[in-house]
């Protein structure tokens, strides 16, 4: 027998951000079409356990959803006044093909949520609130801001949404370039942040979130090569998330290739082969997600971190560095040098990092600069930074990996 509350669950958190999606043009505003999706869940507990899931189920919600913004709208005298606009709208959806109707919203409200008017971190809020429906302290846990903060942007987002009559649809050509590309960072900090998060049903959701996204955008722009490189990046990265989490901690070195998920994987290879061909094509080098799939696509190749092709991980991520020169960048490059020229270089390439504001709190700096110092027989210094290392760690299962090396130094 369905366990409802599991399906309901569920849908919840996979599709929560079609729903809003395919509402809010009728809502009006994000607010409203929230409540609605969320009316709607609610309606399918009892619903669906009085009469069976429906085989159109995410269909199911988007109509009740959308059902209860016109009564909304009715009790409130406005239908009237927004019955041509909606008409109107509703003349211009592909109803022939709904999939490509809930990709077209959920690209629509996207785009809204990234828009340029909007300050970072609120594109990011907004995204994690709306589009992948986490409870708004847990994206304020994602970006290190407690959740009253958190909520008072979100809300002045909205708003600023409203007052500046931001439109819910996807930027002509001529803005496309530069408003994509406040998405696709939008997108690569949700994969990041499933990535770096413990396992847990949230985790789960931005993993769903993330991966849909960067699907659902390369299904509208099968051309854009940082589109399909973003995906090639999230695909490798989820393929290896059994085998990540298979104990607290299991670092790249310590886990079973063997559990990754060759579909996954597939995935990977082709999106991020289409990403570099057509980079090449277009204007002769690669842009950073499609580099960042390709540094993923090395490693998803080798049988184990002995027999990985580090020089060509180097010779990668030293154009990385030309195309997106961040700190967390040159920190990864550090390990690949440590692979090819030894632990002594790789300490010499960590220095221009080692006192960026931003990897204060980054707990894998310390535990990287450990790491080469024990290599290289300074185990008191690399003592320290293991302290270091876990004074600064996120969460339980980091800190009991890091303290089991600061262990393992004493004699």
């Amino acid at each position: 027998m369905t366990d409802v509350a599991d399906v309901v669950a569920t849908l919840h958190r996979d599709h929560w951000g079609r729903v809003v999606a395919a509402t809010v043009r009728t809502a009006g505003d994000l607010d409203t079409a929230q409540d609605c999706a969320q009316h709607a869940f609610e309606r399918a507990l009892a619903a669906w356990d009085r009469d069976g899931v429906p085989a159109s189920s995410v269909g199911w919600l988007v109509r009740t959803a959308r059902n209860h913004a016109l009564d909304l709208h009715r009790r409130a005298g406005s239908l009237r006044d927004r019955l041509p606009d909606l008409a109107q709208r509703e003349e211009t959806r592909h109803l022939d093909d709904p999939a490509a109707r809930w990709n077209d919203d959920l690209l629509r409200l996207v785009f809204t949520c990234c828009h340029p008017a909007l300050a970072e971190q609120d594109r990011v809020l907004l995204t994690l609130r709306v589009v992948c429906g986490l409870p708004t302290p847990t994206a304020a846990g994602l970006l290190l801001l407690k959740p009253a903060t958190a909520a008072a942007r979100i809300t002045r987002a909205k708003q600023k949404i409203a007052a500046a009559g931001i439109r819910y649809a996807v930027p002509s050509a001529d803005d496309l370039p530069d408003r994509l590309g406040a998405v696709l960072e939008v997108v690569h900090l949700v994969a990041t942040a499933a990535h770096e998060r413990p396992r847990d049903p949230e985790t789960d959701a931005l993993e769903e979130s993330s991966l849909a996204l960067a699907t659902s955008l390369a299904e509208i722009f099968p051309d854009e090569p940082e589109v399909l490189g973003l995906l090639g990046l999230v695909l490798f990265t989820q393929a290896r998330t059994r085998a990540r989490r298979a104990a607290d901690v299991v670092l790249l070195d310590g886990q079973d290739r063997g559990s990754w998920d060759p579909r996954l994987m597939a995935g990977g290879r082709e999106a991020t082969s289409r990403a570099i061909e057509r980079a090449m094509a277009r204007d002769g080098r690669a842009g950073r997600y499609a580099l960042q799939a390709a540094i993923a696509g090395v490693h998803a190749e080798a049988a184990s971190v002995e027999t990985t092709d580090w020089p060509a991980l180097l010779r990668l991520y030293d154009r990385l560095v030309e195309r997106w020169p961040t700190p967390v960048v040159r920190l990864n490059r550090a390990v690949a040098v440590s692979y090819v020229e030894g632990p002594e270089a790789a300490l010499t390439a960590l220095e221009p990092v080692a006192g960026e504001p931003g990897l204060r709190e980054y707990a894998y700096l310390p535990a990287v600069r450990a790491r080469l110092l024990a290599d290289v027989g300074r185990r008191d210094e690399a003592a320290d930074a293991y302290r270091r290392a876990i004074a600064v760690a996120g969460d339980d299962a980091q800190r009991r990996f890091l303290k089991e090396r600061l262990d393992a130094l004493r004699p």
